[in-house]
This record gives C-alpha cells, sequence and structure tokens, in this order.
C-alpha cells in the first residue's frame, strides 16, 4: 500500500516493495502516473541501479547517461566491461572455422545421434522431444554469469525469490524497480540510488558480520526454505526478515541501510517538492522513522 508523508510544502510517497513480484510492475506504473514525482529515489545500491539500468537497455535498447560516474569500484569494472563491448578488430569479424561449422550444422551433416550430458548419454531424440516440452518457470532471473556479470543474484536473494515464488509470478530484478526507473527515464526525472553503496556495504559486513554469524544466516535460510509458514507474500517477507535481524550483525548492517536512505530521502526532499521511493517493505517502517528523527534535529 502506498504511503504518504507530508513535510512543509512537500510530500514524499513511498511504494513498499516485496522486490520480485510480477504485478508491482503493474501498479508502479498506476503509482507513478497517479504521484508525478519530481524525482525518484529507489532503495538499491549504484551497482544494482546500474544492473536495473542495463536490463532495460537490453530490452529497449535504453542506454546510462554517459555522465553517469558511479561510486563502487565494482560498478566501474562493470561499465568499463560493457563500453568494451564489440571494441577491437576482430569483435564482429566471423572465424572462417566458425562459419564452416554453420554451414555444416545447416545441411544437417556433423550432427551426432547421442549427446553426452552431465547425467550421462542421450539421445537425439528425447533433446528433441524435451526443447518440444511447454517449459512455464514460476520464478525469471538472469544468469549472474551472463552479459559481462551485469547481474548478480546472491543465494540469499534467491532463496527469498524462490519462497516469494509460492505467492505469485517472480522476475528479477524486481519489476517495480524496473518499471520505476524506465518511466522516470522516459519523463527525464532524476533517478537517485538510496541504499547503501557496494563499498559501505562491504566494510559494514566486514566491520560487525562475524563467520559464526554468517553461519547462522545460512542456517535460518535453509530452515525457512522449508518451515517458513505465511498467507501472505507481505507476511512472508516480515517473518523472513525478522528471523535474519535476530542476528546481531544483520540487525546492524539493516539498521544502517535505513540510515542510509532516510538521509537520502531528506536530501531529496531538500531540493524537490514531490519525491517517489520504491522501498523494500521491510525497510520502510525503519526508514520512515530515521527520517522523521532527522527532521526533528
Amino acid at each position: 500500500m502506498l504511503k504518504s508523508v507530508t513535510i512543509g510544502d512537500r510530500k514524499l510517497y513511498v511504494y513498499p516493495t516485496l522486490k520480485g513480484l510480477s504485478k508491482e510492475g503493474e501498479e508502479v506504473e498506476d503509482i507513478y502516473s497517479l504521484t508525478k514525482p519530481d524525482v525518484l529515489c529507489v532503495s538499491l545500491s549504484d551497482r544494482e541501479l546500474a544492473e536495473v539500468m542495463f536490463a532495460i537497455r537490453d530490452a529497449d535498447g535504453y542506454e546510462p547517461p554517459a555522465d553517469y560516474t558511479p561510486e563502487s569500484d565494482s560498478l566501474k569494472r562493470i561499465l568499463d566491461g560493457r563500453n568494451e563491448e564489440g571494441d577491437g578488430d576482430g569483435g564482429d569479424k566471423e572465424e572462417e572455422g566458425d562459419r564452416d561449422d554453420e554451414e555444416e550444422g545447416e545441411t544437417g551433416g556433423g550432427l551426432p545421434d547421442e549427446i553426452e550430458v552431465p547425467a550421462g548419454i542421450v539421445s537425439r531424440e528425447m533433446v528433441d522431444e524435451a526443447l518440444d516440452e511447454t517449459f512455464a518457470p514460476d520464478l525469471m532471473a538472469a544468469d549472474s554469469a551472463a552479459k559481462s556479470d551485469q547481474i548478480f543474484i546472491s543465494d540469499s536473494d534467491m532463496a527469498y525469490s524462490k519462497k516469494l515464488a509460492t505467492f505469485g509470478d517472480v522476475e528479477l530484478p524486481p519489476p517495480a524497480f524496473v518499471e520505476s526507473v524506465r518511466l522516470a527515464d522516459q519523463d527525464m526525472v532524476p533517478i537517485v540510488d538510496i541504499d547503501l553503496s557496494d563499498d559501505e556495504y562491504t566494510l559494514i559486513f566486514i566491520d560487525h558480520v562475524t563467520y559464526w554469524q554468517l553461519v547462522s544466516q545460512s542456517r535460518k535460510i535453509k530452515g525457512m526454505r522449508k518451515r517458513l509458514k505465511a498467507s501472505t507474500p507481505e507476511e512472508m517477507a516480515k517473518q523472513w526478515d525478522a528471523r535474519i535481524r535476530t542476528i546481531k550483525g544483520f540487525e546492524f548492517l539493516e539498521s544502517e541501510r535505513e540510515r542510509k536512505m532516510a538521509a537520502g530521502l531528506l536530501a531529496q526532499l531538500d531540493k524537490h517538492s514531490t519525491v517517489l521511493a520504491i522501498i523494500d517493505l521491510v525497510r520502510v517502517e525503519g526508514t520512515l522513522k530515521e527520517l522523521e528523527n532527522l527532521l526533528k534535529k
């Protein structure tokens, strides 16, 4: 449900996202049209925002702004890698050996009757039958090793997404972020990543999350895959978050995210009259409390 906060003559609208449900894309589209924001804030790091932009670019031909300068070194490497794709004299040239292979494949020559796969030897007929079967996944995600590693999905995010998929179709990157960024870009509305950058997250993680806390998190996630009971996706997300935050290091990490996002929202409210923020549902309450504390100072 959309939340609104009035601060003087400024208006803040917050959409709590479950980070993955396909239906959220349409909801965000309606909310964007209703609120007509001057700026869009998203609970993403600089790298994650770039990943969303790359996903849109790959689908719609979107290009990130030429003057976009990321904070983290990891994102700089991603951008450098994408900019270098296709460069060089041999980038688009076709090797003669490859051409021969294609020609041979088109005529049907050289195709084996049996194919070796990790599970063993299967016949070509079995492969053809498998390819003809209807494929209807309940979770769509991009391979983290595809297209110059432009999308990274952690094991914990993947486990959460699979659990979320029991309540509806799920896509990654989350449609709420993809659609809001696409709409803002079309309207030339500024898009601001207000979450911790990769570098900030890493430093906090190293300083406050111990090895045994990481093991504890892994065990909790493994248990929640089977034993977490919830009747709604919102209830599931809150239960998931509450159990992870019983671990001291992760509690501190998530609190730091809320403080950073609150500061980011305040900075944008100082410059814009209407702010639309797409924030993780489980971080909304804490972020708004931190924003309230900042406004009191």
